[in-house]
């Protein structure tokens, strides 16, 4: 009931209506979430040494010895795998030579990290778009920089960067016209990452970082990434508050946004990251952060 000088009761019941869509909205994720889970079984089942090597990586008895014999019978992945040792993060370009060195030199965790997001689907010709792989670099190469002014350890939130897209392939392989229909959305490519995760959660229920969360929780994979991951596009009804991981996360991928796609809308660093990047900061990351260009829009089928 309104009173005097108040708005009418429509105005309430107006605010009542919307909660009630939001929490239908959490609702409808968790039943997707769910089935998505077992798309990534399934999934992975098709790419058995990188399921291998998630669980070998888990195993504390296995050494790089081992894990690099195994990697090598996945010559995608293990060619992934020798990049990124040899990237500026590590610096060491151009020194890493072969597989067990690239394993030392990367780690179980990024190794791990890598092997899931291939598991996943994410090595697929003509499924995801080109620049996947590009951009999960470049978002482990981005949360490895500003790890520290969010006080994380900078080799978990470079690992945290490789594991943002899985949930992307995921999508992809669950349902590629959804998929394709989104990413080649003028809307989307406009928006920027706000817009490409609400087109997401309209076309499939749910957002990438979403399954992503989901699928490395059911990989036992540790709570604070996948918490992150869980947090970084939440929505408010969800109840989930932002962590210095998530805000690591958040501040990441809106610069890979920016290196990818210069004019879509930017999301403001200092929300992002609760005070810890400021504008300038931010923007300098994305200019150094080398991405293919977009993939062009491609006209609807006669």
């Amino acid at each position: 009931m309104s009173g005097p000088g108040e708005q009418p009761d429509e105005v309430d019941e107006a605010d009542e209506l919307d909660d009630v869509d939001e929490v239908d909205e959490v609702e409808r994720a968790e039943v997707a979430l769910a089935a998505l889970v077992g798309v990534v079984d399934q999934l992975a089942s098709r790419r058995p040494v990188a399921a291998r090597l998630v669980a070998m990586t888990g195993d504390s008895s296995v050494g790089s010895a081992e894990l690099a014999a195994v990697l090598v019978s996945d010559l995608a992945l293990t060619a992934r795998v020798t990049r990124l040792a040899n990237s500026t993060f590590y610096g060491l370009s151009g020194r890493v030579r072969t597989v067990p060195f690239a394993v030392t030199v990367v780690g179980f965790a990024a190794v791990r990290a890598m092997a899931a997001t291939a598991a996943a689907g994410a090595g697929t010709d003509g499924v995801l778009p080109e620049d996947v792989w590009a951009r999960s670099e470049a978002a482990a190469l981005a949360c490895g920089e500003l790890a520290p002014l969010f006080g994380v350890p900078a080799a978990d939130a470079f690992c945290l960067g490789l594991l943002a897209g899985l949930g992307r392939a995921v999508l992809a392989h669950h349902d590629p016209a959804a998929c394709r229909a989104v990413l080649q959305d003028a809307g989307v490519r406009r928006g920027g990452r706000r817009a490409l995760v609400a087109a997401e959660r309209a076309a499939h229920g749910v957002c990438h970082t979403e399954v992503s969360a989901a699928a490395l929780a059911a990989w036992h994979f540790p709570a604070d990434l996948t918490g992150a991951l869980q947090a970084v596009d939440a929505p408010p009804a969800a109840g989930v508050r932002p962590t210095p991981w998530s805000r690591c996360l958040a501040s990441a991928l809106e610069a890979v946004e920016r290196a990818a796609s210069p004019g879509a809308e930017q999301q403001d660093a200092g929300r992002l990251s609760g005070g810890a990047v400021d504008e300038q900061r931010l923007s300098a990351l994305a200019a150094r952060l080398v991405l293919p260009p977009p993939p062009p829009v491609q006209p609807p089928p006669a």
